[in-house]
């Protein structure tokens, strides 16, 4: 029975010679059909990655309105490189089927074959990385101009007098060094030789940093001024003989009105080696005044510093936490002097102003009622009798 099926098999095959044609040609339509499902995976993967991801960086977006705010930066930072990632990781797999399709129409031609291999095995990793790179480098970049629009915000809501336009400076430079460090770090995955890079590099920075090392300075200077907050706009400042209030604080300058309003734009690396003032950041205002009676009033002195000392310890606008101190301040060349120390609650100038204006005439009123007066400069001049 066997030998029977054998020789059946063998008569049929000798009377279709071509069924070896038709099982080659059912293998190269499977190989069609696996490359067709493989590529229909590929785009059915990608789009459920991006829904998923959408979803995902969404739902951290909802949650950051409530606490996590800076997670709302990451998703909004997110949510385009995810995307772009995605699909064009997607598109090198859909190009490696693609080839593949193409080495199947192509009946086994060597030259197409090499072609093939060279790009699946070469030029598709080579875009794949730079697809990463890419992708992460726009991720952070997103993500320094996302955390600004953060700050500025913040700053808007709590009434911060921040400088705008040096905030948008600073972080504009902050995304200009990601894309440098972005394109550093993708010229190294490729393979190049950095090394060669960096040296010309570092020469022509040398010599750039060399030709402008005033600006350099200056630009960090800036920087050191954002960071520290030594002073902020509106702030009334004392700087190398420079006073007036802050106008605007830029990356290369500082802008100082000064008390005739004139307009002084101080380099920023004065406040890198200065010494600085900032009278706005005081607490209290010294009230510190002399004042001189006559000799003739030598016994109303004690009185005098009494009044004065209950005057000043009564006053609302006198800060007690502060010396108060009134006392004999010594004697000078026509007048006994009295010493006056007092610190006023306020700091506006303003204020300050009327509450010493209102002080020093209660003061002269006291001198007054103790019928003593306020000395002035006299000259005694003996003239010695004439003898006839």
């Amino acid at each position: 029975m066997s030998m029977f099926t054998v020789s059946l098999a063998t008569l049929l095959a000798a009377a279709d010679p071509g069924g070896s044609v038709d099982q080659a040609k059912g293998g190269a339509d499977t190989e069609l059909v696996t490359i067709l499902t493989m590529l229909g995976i590929v785009v059915g993967a990608a789009i459920v990655a991006h829904v998923v991801v959408g979803w995902l960086l969404g739902r951290l977006a909802r949650l950051s309105r409530g606490r996590l705010r800076w997670g709302g930066v990451v998703a909004d930072a997110a949510r385009m490189p995810a995307g772009l990632a995605i699909w064009l990781i997607a598109f090198t797999f859909v190009l490696e089927h693609g080839a593949a399709l193409w080495g199947h129409f192509s009946h086994g031609d060597d030259n197409v074959a090499t072609d093939i291999d060279h790009f699946v095995h070469l030029i598709l990793p080579t875009i794949r990385i730079i697809i990463a790179v890419f992708c992460g480098t726009l991720f952070v970049a997103r993500s320094v101009r996302r955390s600004q629009y953060v700050i500025e915000q913040q700053a808007a809501e709590s009434g911060s007098e921040m400088d705008m336009t040096a905030l948008q400076a600073l972080f504009g430079i902050g995304v200009v060094f990601v894309w440098i460090i972005g394109v550093i770090v993708g010229m190294q995955s490729l393979g190049m030789n950095m090394s060669a890079i960096l040296t010309i590099g570092g020469i022509g920075s040398a010599a750039f940093a060399f030709a402008s090392k005033d600006v350099i300075a200056n630009f960090f200077g800036g920087i050191m001024v954002l960071f520290n907050r030594p002073f902020r706009v509106g702030d009334w400042v004392v700087i190398k003989g420079i006073e007036g209030g802050i106008e605007r604080i830029g990356l290369y300058a500082t802008h100082i009105r000064t008390g005739d309003k004139r307009l002084v734009y101080v380099p920023n690396s004065v406040f890198v080696s200065g010494v600085i003032e900032n009278t706005s950041e005081r607490t209290n205002r010294r009230l510190s005044e002399t004042i001189g009676v006559r000799y003739d009033d030598f016994d109303a002195v004690e009185s005098i510093i009494a009044d004065l000392e209950q005057l000043f310890a009564g006053d609302e606008s006198i800060d007690h936490d502060q010396a108060v101190r009134v006392s004999f301040g010594g004697y000078g060349d026509s007048t006994i002097d009295i010493s006056i120390l007092a610190f006023t609650s306020t700091t506006s100038t303003a204020e300050f102003a009327k509450i010493r204006e209102r002080l020093m005439l209660e003061v002269g009123r006291i001198v007054h009622k103790r019928g003593a007066d306020f000395a002035f400069p006299t000259m005694t001049v003996d003239m010695p009798a004439q003898t006839t």
